[in-house]
Parts: structure tokens; sequence; C-alpha cells
């Protein structure tokens, strides 16, 4: 018969993995924000149509995320303290505007289908592990509605963790969309579709 575990042996196995859990049990909250990208060049012509961005929430849930305890079982949601779809939105007429493209009706728009943001923890043994994933359908749509660009765009952002907790969850959240919008604006068939009529 094998012996059964010491009650020793299990508190040092929960003092080994209770620091990684954070506090699970109360709803945590991210503050999410958009760094725009670094060193972008204006690429709007005279002739460049004006262009309006729309954001359409497409996810099942408005959590970016939940806590795990520390056995690894998910807990309390995490949420963000500000509207995703206003910010990704934002995201967009900033690196817009940075290339030189005006805000206005009767152009290009473009239309950003928003289908996930979430942060994951997965528990390991020692430490724990963050990844974040952004999905979106980016789409430009001339005036007359016809379709010069459509592309799913996906991102993910992933790093070890100590705490699986909010701080952790908010960095990688952002890098996720910094990823994913940069992923867009990179794309020179995005560029050629917003530029044209």
């Amino acid at each position: 018969m094998r012996p059964a575990w010491s009650l020793r042996a299990i508190a040092v196995l929960f003092a080994a993995i209770l620091p990684l859990s954070g506090c699970a049990l109360t709803t945590g909250h991210v503050d999410l924000t958009y760094e725009p990208m670094a060193e972008t060049t204006k690429v709007a012509r005279p002739n460049s149509p004006h262009v309006t961005v729309e954001v359409l929430d497409k996810r099942p849930t408005q959590a970016v995320g939940q806590k795990i305890n520390g056995l690894g079982m998910k807990s309390a949601d995490i949420v963000p303290n500000s509207d995703v779809p206003a910010l990704l939105k934002s995201a967009f007429e900033t690196e817009l505007s940075n290339r030189g493209f005006s805000e206005g009706t009767g152009g290009n728009t473009i239309l950003v289908r928003l289908g996930n943001f979430q942060n994951q923890y997965k528990l390991g043994l020692i430490s724990g592990e963050a990844t974040a994933s952004m999905g979106m359908e980016v789409s430009v749509i001339r005036a007359d509605g016809s379709v010069a660009y459509k592309r799913y765009i996906r991102s993910e952002r992933n790093d070890w963790v100590e705490i699986t907790g909010e701080d952790n969850a908010q960095r990688m959240l952002n890098a996720a969309m910094r990823d994913a919008v940069a992923m867009v604006f990179n794309d020179h068939a995005f560029i050629e579709a917003v530029t044209k009529s």
C-alpha cells in the first residue's frame, strides 16, 4: 500500500502554488491602452478618400479573461475598465491619422468585426504563463458598397508570470492589441485599399 500524502507535504505543495494565483476570488479590473506604432510614414495621397472606422463587437463575453486559483481552476472574471470596441476604433483612427488620412463620410469605411480578445492563464509546476489573443475581421468597403479588402487578423502574445493576476493580463492584452493593429497597417494590400476610392 502506498503511503498517504502527509499534511506537511500537502502544505509545502500549496505554499509553492498559492503565490501564482493572487486573489482569485474577486473580480479583476484592467486598464487597457493603445500605444501607437512608432516611425509611421504619411502614405495618403492628395486625392485619397476620407475614411470612417466602425467596430462591431462580436465577442461572446465582455470579460477579457479569468483568474485561476492555485490548482489551475478558473475563478473570477477579469474585466476592462474601458470600452474595448471604442479603444480599438480609436487605435485605428490614430494610425490612419498618423499616415495622413482624414476622417469623414462619403469615402472608404473600415469595418472591424471583433471576435475575440482574451487572456488565458496556464499554471505550471513552478511558474505560470499568460497568453492573450485578439481575433478580428478587417474590411475596407468603398462608398458604392464593394469590398476592396478583407482579412482575418489574429495576434497572440504570451509570457511566463509569477502571479496570475490583473497586471500580467493587462500587459499581455495591450501587447496583443498592438500586434493585431500593426498586422493590419503593415499589410500593403490594406494601405493600398484605403488609399484608393
